[in-house]
């Protein structure tokens, strides 16, 4: 019996290649991107006015666009990742991606670096639109970027779980509206964390990304990294990130290896 022995492939090869990929589709896409921050955009501005009774009320514009921005990132990797793994299973190329000797582990690393990439290309222009547009000042603080960081790894985590799920859920679409908007609204875009009950406030600590808001507005009101993790939410942010990237890493693998084994990619 002969015996093919496969080519090695190095991981930052393979990362690239895989990133690569991912970029070019969301160009493909770069019409549904537009989209969603303009719609995203219209309702926050539509929100702030109606809770500003026609008016926008600058400091709760300033504690509330964290939110956005972070819901941006994490709900464009989720529908963006989920979205790409499904068309490669409807078209078979998931399939032949698998022949690669290397772990679905390694090749899932490219496209998380090319979802991290189309998630801040929507948070950015919200960003620059809202903070430039309505004077808003943020104290900007080369600390600001460690709770930024973690925010990202945070919704990349929630982003993988809803990629895994997309190779065994037939109705994810719906599953990851459902979580978005439970995003967008307990992660504090419509109404700051600070105001719903104390019971609420411990039990959103655990949806995705509103910890890292809560880091990033005590960073962006200048009260600095060191008041952060002095009343534990950067300790948590960290261990919540940590969580839920391994929860999705392991789902993702044994996701496939199932769908390796019954023939469902």
């Amino acid at each position: 019996m002969t015996v093919i022995v496969l080519p090695a492939t190095s991981t930052p090869r393979l990362v690239g290649n895989e990133t690569l990929k991912g970029l070019q589709l969301a160009w493909r896409r770069r019409a549904l991107l537009t989209t969603f921050v303009l719609m995203n955009g219209i309702t926050f501005l539509g929100i702030r006015l109606l809770i500003g009774g026609g008016h926008i009320v600058t400091p709760l514009l300033a504690v509330t666009l964290p939110a956005l921005l972070a819901y941006a990132v994490a709900q464009t990797a989720a529908m963006q990742g989920s979205g790409g793994i499904a068309e490669e299973i409807n078209g078979g190329t998931l399939a032949q991606s698998q022949l690669c000797p290397a772990s679905p582990q390694r090749q899932v690393l490219g496209r998380l670096t090319a979802l991290t990439v189309e998630g801040l290309a929507t948070a950015v222009p919200l960003a620059l639109v809202f903070t430039l547009g309505y004077g808003v000042h943020y104290r900007l603080r080369p600390d600001v970027l460690v709770p930024a960081a973690l925010t990202v790894l945070d919704g990349l985590g929630y982003a993988l779980l809803i990629i895994a799920l997309t190779v065994r859920v037939v109705s994810i679409g719906a599953i990851t509206h459902v979580f978005g908007m439970v995003i967008q609204f307990f992660a504090g875009s419509f109404v700051p964390i600070t105001v719903f009950p104390h019971a609420l406030q411990f039990a959103v600590k655990f949806v995705p990304t509103t910890l890292g808001v809560q880091a990033l507005n005590t960073t962006l009101a200048g009260r600095g990294l060191s008041a952060a993790w002095a009343n534990g939410t950067v300790p948590w942010l960290i261990v919540h990130a940590a969580v839920s990237l391994t929860l999705g890493w392991a789902l993702y693998a044994r996701t496939m290896r199932r769908a390796r084994r019954e023939g469902g990619l």
